[in-house]
């Protein structure tokens, strides 16, 4: 980990862990001792507790009274709840931008190129250009949300997204681009087509499909939820 410098010391290193969370360097069921991450980080263990309670707040980690405080694994029932959560909000920002006109051509050709730089980097093959695919899938998916004009759904729905990529970065191995691709333009040609129940539609799908993605992992993969 990199050594953080600063005065906001506990978002700095709410920033760094979420990271290492989020790109799978610190994996499901890791256990974070708040001393060594502050050894790591170089700061002390008061900003890092900060941290640890931040992240336990977006859902990215749990607090058990025996084993302390873990990165979270995902269970199917709360891959259920994460997806059933990011349609209700998607869905309803799309068709708002769409009612209030908020889907330009300068708008459409921005996911477009944010679709090409995501298939870019899946094409390099390597652990960086993947992390760096999953980070651009995210971005499309917020951009949508944030046309919705509401702030608050916007910001339940980015905690919301890093809990689903937490998700996507412990299956890597099984990235499918070519689904992606193709669901994500079918997004984007319905959006361009001005077409808001298309779009809805083409969006659920895509969720569906990455639901159902991340359900049919191995069991020892995913254990059910106590």
């Amino acid at each position: 980990m990199k050594k953080l410098k600063g005065a906001t010391l506990a978002e700095q290193a709410y920033e760094e862990l979420r990271s290492q969370i989020v790109s799978g360097r610190l994996p499901a069921g890791q256990r974070l001792a708040p001393d060594q991450l502050a050894d790591a980080l170089g700061i002390s263990q008061t900003p890092v507790k900060e941290a640890i309670a931040l992240l336990e707040r977006d859902g990215l980690v749990v607090g058990e009274a025996r084993r302390g405080t873990t990165v979270r694994q995902f269970a199917p029932a709360d891959i259920e709840e994460v997806f059933e959560a990011r349609t209700l909000l998607e869905l309803h920002a799309v068709r708002r931008a769409m009612a209030a006109g908020r889907i330009t051509p300068a708008f459409v050709a921005r996911l477009r190129a944010v679709l090409e730089a995501h298939i870019a980097e899946v094409m390099k093959q390597t652990e960086d250009g993947l992390a760096a695919a999953i980070a651009l899938d995210r971005e499309f998916h917020e951009l949508i949300v944030e046309r919705g004009g509401n702030e608050t759904i916007a910001g339940w729905h980015s905690v919301i997204q890093r809990q689903t990529q937490t998700i996507k970065n412990f299956t890597l191995k099984t990235y499918t681009l070519e689904r992606t691709m193709q669901e994500h333009t079918a997004i984007v040609e319905a959006l361009a087509g001005g077409d808001a129940e298309a779009a809805a539609d083409a969006l659920r799908f895509h969720l569906e499909k990455s639901r159902d993605a991340m359900l049919s992992r191995a069991a020892e993969e995913v254990p059910a939820r106590a």
